[in-house]
């Protein structure tokens, strides 16, 4: 069966199971998710970084109404 082919038999599922599709196609190609305790102790170190960069004035926020303009909101 060529890529076509497939595609056109994934057209005919339902949005759900298209959605379940692309996920495990994503899912294996691209191996299993990461450790979730790991994953959360690299965010919370991402976030100390960020705050700290806010608080010593190293990275100024966007207001919310540029933020919305920008993304067309």
């Amino acid at each position: 069966m060529t890529t076509g082919e497939l595609l056109a038999q994934a057209r005919k599922l339902t949005r759900d199971e298209q959605l379940k599709l692309a996920h495990d196609l994503w899912i294996e190609a691209d191996g299993p998710y990461d450790d979730p305790a790991e994953v959360e102790s690299e965010w919370a170190t991402e976030i100390g970084r960020r705050l700290q960069n806010i608080a010593d004035g190293t990275t100024v926020g966007v207001p919310d109404s540029e933020v919305r303009k920008r993304f067309g909101l």
